[in-house]
């Protein structure tokens, strides 16, 4: 049976009533506070299998964008059932919906417009994204003509003709604190999500030596593909450590300073400062999905849709419809590649955390 779901209410269902038949999860439950799209409960979920005195956690997490959630929690049900053997003196923690209210409601944002990825800041700190406020009124229309997409593509093409690479990339995806109707919208203080998590974060894993996070992810490169992602320089044992577990992966420099950072505010470089006296190893598992143009014009439509439209029109559905298969594609080759290398990616992490020698080579 497939481990894909239609909605998020199924999703949670499913992955709970596998845990509880495959025995020796326990779960926890923490509820969000509004209600979901079918007017039921909301909540955060997480399971745990394995000794609760670890040492060594492997945390897997899903749902951070909302709607990416459908391949996330696939891949978390698929892992449920596929009961793997834990190695001596580690667990296994997964954090089901990071962000339920966007899963529930077909929202890559929370209940705030808030882009959890760009929620993970110092908001005593200068914020300002001048690229973008340039731009919010090309990506935050109040009018969504037709033609509307095509001609905002055209802008954005002559922009990044226009600039660099990464400055173009800050503009349109780096997060910006001004504007809360608007695209990769960062909020004005840690939401719901973030506080809670970190409250996790310190009740489960901060006595723990090492953990491995697992962040999932669609959207975002090529279709079908599932990217390792991580931040780290080249002198930290965990880049040399985690190729050889994974082989290529996708590893940036740290940023040096606030004016360096392209996309900040990312749940895994919390971890890293909320848990100051464990050693993380914090990746994200990215699948691509349609091309960056599509997945785009999908956001700039459903966040005109939720402050200027109606969701429950026929064209408020056709664009709801729209968001949902940029994030989770029906295809069914596309869903089989999903699991295949997320079956590979776990099964390398859990044999790299339980190595004798990981945290020898984690704390040279």
């Amino acid at each position: 049976m497939t481990p894909y779901s239609n909605d998020y209410r199924e999703a949670r269902t499913r992955l709970l009533a596998a845990a509880e038949a495959a025995g020796g999860w326990t779960h926890e439950a923490i509820p969000h506070p509004l209600a979901g799209a079918d007017g039921g409960p909301l909540s955060m979920d997480v399971l745990w299998r394995g000794p609760e005195d670890a040492g060594r956690v492997l945390t897997i997490s899903s749902g951070t964008h909302g709607v990416e959630g459908f391949c996330g929690s696939a891949l978390q049900l698929q892992f449920v059932g596929d009961a793997p053997a834990l190695p001596a003196d580690t667990a296994i923690m997964l954090v089901h919906a990071v962000n339920p209210y966007g899963f529930s409601h077909l929202r890559r944002v929370n209940e705030d417009n808030v882009d959890l990825n760009r929620n993970f800041v110092d908001f005593g700190g200068a914020l300002e994204n001048d690229a973008y406020r340039a731009i919010d009124g090309l990506l935050n229309p109040s009018e969504m003509p037709e033609g509307a997409l095509a001609h905002i593509a055209a802008e954005l093409g002559k922009l990044r003709e226009a600039t660099d690479f990464l400055s173009f990339l800050k503009a349109v995806s780096g997060g910006q604190y001004e504007f809360p109707r608007g695209i990769q919208y960062g909020g004005s203080g840690p939401t719901w999500s973030r506080r809670t998590v970190e409250a996790l974060w310190r009740r489960r894993l901060a006595s723990r030596r090492a953990v491995v996070q697992i962040d999932l992810h669609s959207g975002l490169g090529a279709s079908g593909v599932g990217l390792l992602m991580m931040a780290a320089n080249d002198d930290e044992p965990h880049k040399a450590l985690t190729a050889e577990w994974f082989g290529p992966m996708m590893v940036t420099p740290r940023p040096r300073s606030r004016a360096d950072t392209v996309l900040g505010g990312y749940m895994n470089g919390a971890m890293e400062t909320e848990l100051a006296g464990v050693r993380v190893v914090p990746m994200t598992l990215e699948y691509g999905t349609e091309p960056g143009e599509i997945v785009m014009g999908a956001m700039i439509e459903d966040n005109w849709l939720v402050h200027h439209g109606e969701i429950d029109s026929a064209r408020g559905q056709a664009i709801k419809a729209r968001l949902l298969r940029a994030f989770y594609p029906e295809a069914p080759d596309w869903r089989a590649a999903v699991l295949e290398r997320g079956r590979t990616v776990f099964a390398a992490a859990l044999a790299g955390i339980g190595a004798p020698d990981f945290e020898e080579r984690l704390n040279p």
